[in-house]
């Protein structure tokens, strides 16, 4: 069976992290292909796939000819299914459909924001929602029958946030002197992951001790802004990067000031990096978050509430060993063979 999975972006984030797992998952059931904007971050990343890649060029707006290009490969391949990841996926999907084509798909629903052009999820050919979290789900909920949507968790490979053997990986890149406590953030700069927070805290923590230091790593609209911030010696804006796992392997602390969460994947990354996560209660977080069990959960906006859990875990060692054996044990139903498998159990349940 075939399946082709849509997706517009041509960035690198959660979302396409769940694809590129998707798509390299080795299956006797499904032959898996792409069909993605030209120059994108998952065709850069999987060239070693490249006869089941399509590309298209990316426009604004409504793209005519990127579902001319859709209808075309779906007639010449024989696609039993479409897997569309995002909101521009979908619209190709339904303009395809409208000039002939006619292939039924699922929708993935990645993020958790409010559904404006609900008509696309009731669209006939649609035929199952997949939300990374049950708090997705329940936002769906307003939009289609719940009969018409799955949870499905997004899975990492544990092993991969482990298997780092490089030591002080940060320290000797940004020569941060050896006995400096490090405190991270990995995520998009957009306004709802609220990373002014993370920098007030940082500032704030800053004034009253000089042993630590903050690194943010992402990239997004607001990365001017925090690229060009006039910030602390101590803080760090380090932009996009690929070495994630080995930056995680060197943080002390993980702080997720984030205010809207689909799922949260960057909080499973630091728990299989066995790095303790102090974080909000936003979206999903607290479905994966147990208050002082797997984490530590603070009042989002309060900057004091922030820095004591922050050096609460920092000073206690046997509250910082115990979350992070919590975190590693709990991460584990989150590995990416998993999560392919109830996936591609939905799948079975639609075309065969």
């Amino acid at each position: 069976m075939k399946i082709l999975h849509l997706n517009s972006n041509k960035i690198w984030r959660g979302g396409e992290q769940q694809v590129n797992h998707m798509l390299n998952y080795r299956s006797d059931k499904f032959d898996k292909y792409l069909f993605c904007p030209e120059n994108s971050e998952l065709e850069k990343r999987n060239t070693h796939l490249k006869e089941k890649i399509f590309t298209y060029k990316k426009s604004l707006g409504i793209n005519i000819s990127a579902a001319r290009a859709l209808k075309k490969i779906c007639g010449q391949l024989g696609f039993d299914l479409l897997h569309l990841h995002d909101s521009h996926a979908i619209n190709t999907y339904i303009i395809a459909n409208l000039l002939g084509m006619n292939v039924p798909a699922v929708i993935h629903r990645h993020v958790n924001f409010s559904v404006h052009s609900k008509w696309k999820y009731r669209y006939n050919k649609i035929q199952r929602i997949i939300c990374v979290s049950d708090e997705v789900k329940k936002t769906m909920m307003a939009v289609v029958k719940e009969k018409e949507l799955s949870v499905v968790h997004p899975g990492i490979d544990v092993q991969k946030f482990r298997s780092t053997e490089i030591k002080n990986y940060l320290h000797k890149e940004l020569n941060i002197p050896g006995e400096k406590k490090i405190v991270g953030i990995v995520t998009s700069l957009e306004k709802e992951k609220n990373v002014a927070e993370f920098v007030a805290v940082a500032n704030k923590m800053l004034g009253q001790r000089k042993d630590i230091v903050f690194v943010i790593i992402g990239d997004g609209k607001q990365k001017e802004k925090f690229a060009n911030l006039k910030l602390y010696t101590d803080i760090y804006f380090l932009g996009f990067r690929n070495d994630i796992p080995e930056i995680l392997s060197d943080l002390d602390l993980f702080l997720f000031t984030s205010l809207n969460e689909g799922f949260g994947l960057v909080l499973l990354e630091s728990m299989a990096a066995k790095v303790p996560v102090v974080t909000t209660n936003a979206g999903s977080i607290k479905d994966i978050i147990t208050n002082a069990r797997n984490g530590m959960i603070y009042e989002s906006g309060n900057i004091n509430d922030a820095i004591e859990k922050i050096e609460l875990v920092l000073s206690d060692e046997n509250l910082s060993d115990a979350i992070n054996k919590n975190a590693f044990e709990y991460v584990q139903q989150f590995d990416v063979t998993l999560m392919n498998q109830k996936i591609e159990e939905i799948y079975s349940s639609i075309i065969i």
